[in-house]
């Protein structure tokens, strides 16, 4: 396609990158004579008139957001000769997070800070501006060759992972990794979603290592449940605690405990690397005890894998919509059953006493004297009154 024009005035050049859902193309703007990003929209992506109306909507707002942290859209439309969406979008010469990721693998803090901080300058003027990115990963964040990173797609994004079946599969599937536990689970996604994924990309930046090795959204869910990811201060050394705890919130599988904002985030990770904030200890952690791992839950891991750190294990939280809570049966100390018989045998001990006691007193008032083994005994109502009274208060200080 090296020698099609779009829309009659962007001439396509070298394909940039493949994804299910479209193609980016290095072209060059007729009209302005510069370089520009075009992506090129799948085919079957114009049959669907929801995606349609979702995607201009979309593309208009993520055009509004001008910020140096954000990838510019100056353009987009249908290009008629090809049945093609198309948008337009600043051409950034350098390196996505992910080619860093596949050249260098783990880069460490110093370098990832600088990444990351940019990022979340560019989510926090989107957030505060109503946009949510819903596709934060390595390959959208965009390091141009003086330094300056830019967050890619905003808006795009959103119109790929809305409900239309024809675009869930590749736009769910293909970052199931970055995906926050409420997107999982099919929830809408708010800003702290965004931050969820920033802080898997900060840890797989750091690390070389995804929190959760995951090889389908089904077993993603099932960790992210079940499990904390281990510290990166125990997977990676000369990792300050404070910065991997820092990392750790906004790993959360609750978005209310994660970060309120994304600046409040970067200056927790600025922090977090000069050894400043709070560790994490037994203190900030809720542990239980699980069964061990299942083939359900175990990682299929390929050959020469790194093995993680052993996770934590964290406690379930409340059910999500649509869940049903079952009641816990707690089991009673014996103590508490041995005390439920004696109480038992000192009310039976009770009656039979008052009974008798009613029999001595009925004798009593008819002038009669009950005999006991053969012998005459007094027995007048007030002795009859007093032990009652005795064997009352005995029984009650007995079954307290």
């Amino acid at each position: 396609m090296s020698d099609h024009v779009i829309a009659g005035r962007y001439e396509i050049g070298d394909r940039l990158g493949l994804g299910g859902m479209s193609t980016v193309h290095l072209a060059f703007d007729r009209r302005l004579e510069r370089e520009v990003a075009v992506k090129l929209l799948a085919e079957h992506l114009a049959q669907d008139p929801a995606f349609v109306a979702r995607f201009k909507r979309e593309a208009l707002a993520a055009a509004r957001l001008v910020h140096p942290n954000i990838v510019q859209v100056f353009d987009f439309g249908l290009d008629e000769g090809s049945a093609r969406h198309y948008i337009v979008m600043e051409y950034i010469r350098g390196q996505s997070g992910a080619e860093i990721l596949r050249d260098r693998g783990a880069i460490g803090i110093e370098p990832t800070m600088a990444i990351i901080a940019h990022s979340c300058r560019g989510l926090d003027y989107a957030h505060r501006n109503g946009v949510v990115h819903r596709d934060v990963k390595p390959g959208n964040l965009l390091r141009s060759d003086d330094g300056l990173v830019k967050l890619a797609d905003f808006g795009i994004a959103k119109a790929l992972s809305d409900e239309s079946a024809i675009t869930q599969v590749g736009s769910v599937l293909g970052t199931a990794a970055y995906l926050a536990p409420e997107q999982a689970h099919g929830e809408e996604a708010g800003p702290r979603a965004d931050l969820y994924a920033l802080g898997v990309v900060t840890y797989q930046l750091v690390s070389g290592k995804l929190p959760y090795e995951a090889n389908s959204l089904t077993e993603l869910v099932l960790m992210q449940q079940r499990e904390a990811p281990p510290l990166l201060h125990e997977v990676v050394d000369d990792v300050p605690p404070e910065f991997s705890a820092a990392v750790d919130r906004a790993l959360n599988l609750d978005a209310a405990d994660r970060y309120a904002s994304a600046e409040e985030m970067r200056v927790a990770l600025i922090d977090g690397a000069r050894g400043i904030g709070d560790e994490p200890t037994d203190a900030t952690r809720v542990v239980r005890a699980t069964p061990e791992p299942t083939s359900a839950t175990r990682v299929a891991r390929g050959p020469g894998t790194a093995e993680h750190a052993p996770s934590r294990r964290i406690e379930p939280r409340a059910p999500r919509r649509g869940a049903v809570a079952q009641p816990v049966r707690e089991e009673r100390a014996p103590a508490r059953r041995e005390g439920n018989g004696l109480r038992r045998a000192l009310a039976l001990l009770l009656v039979l006493v008052l009974a008798g006691i009613g029999i001595a007193l009925a004798f009593s008032q008819s002038g009669e004297t009950p005999k006991i083994n053969g012998t005459e005994q007094p027995a007048t109502g007030v002795d009859a009154r007093e032990t009652v009274s005795k064997l009352q208060t005995l029984i009650e200080e007995n079954t307290r």
